[in-house]
C-alpha cells in the first residue's frame, strides 16, 4: 500500500483522549509526514470538541479538508512519486474515500460556499505547492510576510460562519497564526533542515541558514539579534495586520472562541519562548511536555 492509499479513517469513539480525538477527526498523520501531528492538531483545535454538535461538525469537516491538503503536500514532498497532493488538488481524493469532491477539486466540506471561499481554497492549495518544500529559501521579510498571508491567510478564510466583511479581515489574523506556528515548530523544522527565516534578516544578524539548522545558533551572538528583530520589529507589524479581525464584534460564537483560543496559544508560546531566552530546543521540550499532559487527561466525544 502506498503512503497515501490509506483505508477509510475510523469514526469518532466516545470519550477518547484529546490527542486521539484530534487524530481521528482531523486525520492527523494518516499520511507520510515529518512528525506525528496529532498533538499539533490538539494544541490548535482541541476547543472544537466543546462546540455544540452541529457547529462542531461543520468545523471538523472544514479543518479535516484543510489538514489533509497540508499533509498530502508534505507527503508528496517526501515521496514525489506518490503524487498524492496532485490528486487531491484535482479531484478531492475521492478515490481514497477520505474527502469527496464537489467538482473542480473543491472538497464537499465547502459545498454551498460562496466564491470567496472557493478562491481561498485555490489560493491555499497554490501556497502549499509553493511553500511546502524542505529546500525553500525566503529572500526577505516582504516575501516572508507574503508566505504567511498566502498560507494561513487563505486557510483562515476557509473557516465556517464568516460574514462577508469578516473574510478579508481574517487574513491578517491567519498570517499571525502562521508566525506563531512556525515559532512553536522551530525545533522540529530545523531538525529536518527547514529554515523559514528570510535571508536578509539572517544576514543582518550575521547568521547563515546553516547556523540555524546545524545548532550553531546556540553559541552565535547573532541569534539574539535575530530574535530582537523578529519579536520587537516584525511581530508588531503582523499584529497590526491582525487588528481588523481583533476588532470584529459580530463574530459567530465559534469564531469568537477560535480567536480567544488562538490568542491564549500565542501568549503561551511567546511567554515560554522568552522565558527560555529564545532557546527553541528547551522551548520544544517544555511546550510539548505540557501539551501531552493536557491531551492525556482531556476527553472528547
Amino acid at each position: 500500500m502506498s503512503a497515501c492509499n490509506t483505508a477509510r479513517l475510523a469514526p469518532v469513539v466516545l470519550y477518547m483522549t484529546g490527542a486521539a480525538w484530534a487524530a481521528s477527526n482531523f486525520a492527523s498523520s494518516a499520511h507520510l509526514s515529518l512528525s506525528d501531528d496529532a498533538l499539533k492538531d490538539f494544541d490548535n483545535a482541541a476547543w472544537v470538541a466543546e462546540l455544540p454538535r452541529p457547529v462542531r461538525q461543520e468545523w471538523v469537516r472544514r479543518i479535516r479538508a484543510i489538514r489533509l491538503a497540508d499533509r498530502l503536500a508534505e507527503n508528496q514532498e517526501l515521496q514525489p512519486q506518490s503524487r498524492c497532493f496532485d490528486g487531491f488538488a484535482a479531484h478531492g481524493v475521492a478515490a481514497l474515500h477520505i474527502v469527496r469532491s464537489t467538482g473542480g477539486g473543491v472538497p464537499e466540506a465547502f459545498a454551498g460556499a460562496g466564491p470567496a471561499v472557493r478562491l481561498a481554497w485555490t489560493r491555499y492549495l497554490a501556497a502549499l505547492r509553493a511553500f511546502q518544500r524542505r529546500d525553500l529559501r525566503v529572500r526577505n521579510l516582504a516575501d516572508h510576510r507574503t508566505m504567511l498571508d498566502r498560507l494561513s491567510g487563505s486557510l483562515f478564510q476557509l473557516f465556517p460562519f464568516l460574514l462577508q466583511h469578516q473574510v478579508d479581515a481574517i487574513r491578517g489574523f491567519g498570517a499571525l497564526d502562521q508566525f506563531f506556528n512556525n515559532l512553536r515548530d522551530l525545533a522540529e523544522d530545523t531538525a529536518h533542515g527547514i529554515c523559514y527565516f528570510p535571508e536578509d534578516a539572517l544576514a543582518r544578524a550575521g547568521l547563515r541558514r546553516e547556523d540555524i539548522t546545524s545548532g550553531r545558533w546556540r553559541s552565535h551572538p547573532g541569534w539574539r539579534k535575530l530574535m530582537r528583530e523578529w519579536h520587537d520589529r516584525y511581530l508588531p507589524e503582523l499584529e497590526r495586520g491582525a487588528a481588523r479581525f481583533d476588532a470584529c464584534r459580530d463574530l459567530h460564537p465559534s469564531l469568537a472562541r477560535m480567536r480567544s483560543e488562538c490568542r491564549a496559544r500565542y501568549a503561551r508560546t511567546l511567554g515560554l519562548f522568552r522565558a527560555v531566552d529564545f532557546d527553541f530546543q528547551l522551548f520544544a521540550a517544555e511546550y510539548w511536555r505540557t501539551v501531552r499532559s493536557k491531551a492525556a487527561i482531556t476527553r472528547a466525544g
